[in-house]
């Protein structure tokens, strides 16, 4: 699969998991998730998600992990009937924190200018 098909795979995906994700998915831990990425394999058989979690209790994302994981044969079963591909990607969840160390990073620069 060349890089063009790749990228727009990924984006197609990306866009299908989130609205799966908001409105056919009736587990409510996962309305706390927000998919950043989707990085495709070289061969299209494998997809990995990148998904962060608004909430910040530690707990909360732990229910949400098992909740993604649950939701992952749901999750891809609901791609193969709305994407037009051979074979659907197979799924996996990658927790996404770079969103938390961003604001980890502005917190500690604005500490060090004294706002």
């Amino acid at each position: 699969m060349n890089e063009r098909r790749r990228q727009r795979l990924s984006g197609d995906l990306l866009a299908a998991v989130e609205e799966i994700l908001a409105r056919e998915v009736s587990d409510a831990r996962l309305r706390a998730v927000h998919v950043t990425g989707v990085k495709l394999s070289r061969d299209g058989s494998h997809a990995t998600l990148f998904y962060e979690v608004t909430e910040t209790s530690v707990n909360r994302r732990e229910d949400v992990r098992n909740a993604m994981e649950s939701a992952k044969g749901f999750i891809r079963s609901r791609l193969a009937s709305r994407m037009k591909l051979k074979s659907v990607p197979i799924l996996s969840l990658v927790l996404d924190s770079s969103g938390e160390e961003g604001d980890r990073v502005i917190r500690l620069i604005r500490e060090l200018m004294g706002d």
